[in-house]
């Protein structure tokens, strides 16, 4: 037998349960769409250093650091305003005329839901830029191998020849 969700249960009387989730995916969803910058980043680096590569130029690589810049930042602030959150509901809790049933889950519930929605999209967007930055990295590898390798033998095998 399958039970309802009682949304008036997860947050302090007065405050919709629903309408904070909705805030909150739409403070997510934003937080993921300026994630998307990294990608851009990657596509300018690359675009910049895939001629000099072709040349068998050496080149300055930034580093994951440096290309994901502020993508996370969204998803902090998203988790910084869940402790607000928390801190509203219990305020509006303590305030309230009537004991109230299950506080903590009513003032918890859902700020630790956009905490780990917040903590679960950062860290798999991260691998996710880690994994393309390294798809770059290799191809870059590739075309300058290449490049380097035919001045290599155009030489006579060696660049001094």
């Amino acid at each position: 037998m399958r039970r309802k969700l009682d949304w008036k249960r997860l947050a302090p009387e007065g405050v919709s349960a629903k309408k904070e989730l909705a805030y909150t995916g739409v403070a997510l969803a934003a937080s993921a769409f300026w994630s998307l910058g990294t990608l851009g980043r990657l596509g300018r680096e690359f675009d910049a250093l895939a001629p000099q590569a072709a040349q068998g130029k050496a080149v300055a690589l930034t580093g994951f650091q440096g290309i994901l810049g502020t993508a996370l930042f969204g998803f902090y602030l998203t988790a910084i305003a869940m402790v607000f959150l928390t801190m509203w509901h219990y305020a509006k809790i303590r305030k309230a005329k009537e004991k109230v049933e299950a506080p903590h889950v009513r003032a918890l519930a859902v700020p630790a839901l956009g905490v780990a929605t917040a903590m679960c999209l950062s860290i798999i967007l991260t691998l996710l830029y880690y994994g393309r930055f390294l798809e770059n990295r290799s191809a870059l590898e590739e075309i300058f191998n290449r490049a380097y390798g035919a001045g290599y033998a155009q030489n006579g095998g060696g660049f001094n020849a």
